[in-house]
């Protein structure tokens, strides 16, 4: 009962969500990522007057008040029995739940408390796989390559979306196949494998470039493999155009493929200083 209860109030807030685009997803329709952009003030003030309405509903509003408890229990803020009831301990967690996370003070709940309380319930249940250590094997370069990896963002690394790759370039064809597994982290993270190819442009002793790949939704990408050092990256440019891209915001973004484990222990440091935020502990 207490799971479907926060399936509830989980519900109510991505049914409000402006959906986002997230780099490297085979598919426009794939959810978005936990921290997907905030709503717009226009979905905002709709979401607001659905909770109005809710408001009229008793039973309803007693299923997303003990969510609400629910959340606030969970994050060390006191509350409990959950009585489903917006009773003065209840608002008083709230007040400081708000306080702590620099939400307008209110004592009550309105769609930006609840879209907070469900972000950080996300992070707590976040989950950090072990990912695989880097390897390559290049010693017959003009013939063939293989390397493992997990991509990471140049300009930092986030937990939300995970990728995990094997590339295979081989000469004779010129083409390189890439095999990713993605790992989508929300209210039910998802698994998910896809492979790309990539027609090779360059081909020579120092590097190997593909051709310009457009096989995955609203991006286009570039693979480069360089030798010495060995470094793999992925150039991806993210098109905005009418139908399912018409919200991704066009940008480039750079992707280096990295060793597992040294991605796994800053993933971990970074969930714990992010629960170390989120929970209220007792002085």
């Amino acid at each position: 009962m207490p799971r479907m209860i926060i399936v509830v109030v989980t519900l109510f807030v991505c049914c409000h969500f402006e959906l986002g685009y997230f780099p490297l997803s085979a598919s426009a329709a794939d959810a978005p990522p936990v921290n997907a952009p905030r709503a717009s003030s226009a979905m905002k003030q709709k979401a607001e007057q659905d909770l109005a309405m809710l408001r009229k509903n008793p039973e309803d509003f007693r299923t997303l008040i003990t969510g609400v408890q629910i959340f606030l229990g969970r994050f060390g803020y006191g509350i409990g029995p959950f009585t489903g009831k917006l009773d003065e301990a209840t608002k008083q967690a709230l007040t400081a739940y708000q306080t702590k996370t620099g939400l307008s003070v209110t004592g009550d709940i309105n769609f930006e408390t609840l879209q907070r309380l469900t972000e950080d319930d996300q992070v707590l249940n976040r989950i950090v796989p072990y990912l695989p250590p880097f390897q390559a094997r290049n010693e017959e370069w003009e013939k063939w390559i293989d390397v493992k990896g997990s991509w990471m963002l140049k300009e930092g690394n986030t937990d939300d979306v995970l990728h995990t790759s094997r590339i295979t370039c081989m000469q004779e064809f010129q083409r390189c196949i890439d095999s990713t597994a993605t790992l989508m982290n929300g209210s039910a993270p998802q698994l998910q494998v896809h492979t790309h190819v990539y027609d090779v442009k360059e081909w020579d002793d120092n590097k190997i470039v593909s051709l310009p790949y457009d096989g995955e939704a609203c991006a286009i990408s570039i693979l480069r493999i360089s030798k010495n050092p060995l470094v793999v990256t992925r150039f991806v440019s993210l098109q905005s155009s009418p139908g399912p891209c018409a919200k991704v915001k066009p940008e480039d973004r750079q992707y280096v493929l990295d060793d597992g484990p040294t991605i796994y222990q800053a993933l971990k440091v970074q969930k714990s200083q992010s629960i170390q935020q989120i929970l209220q502990v007792a002085p």
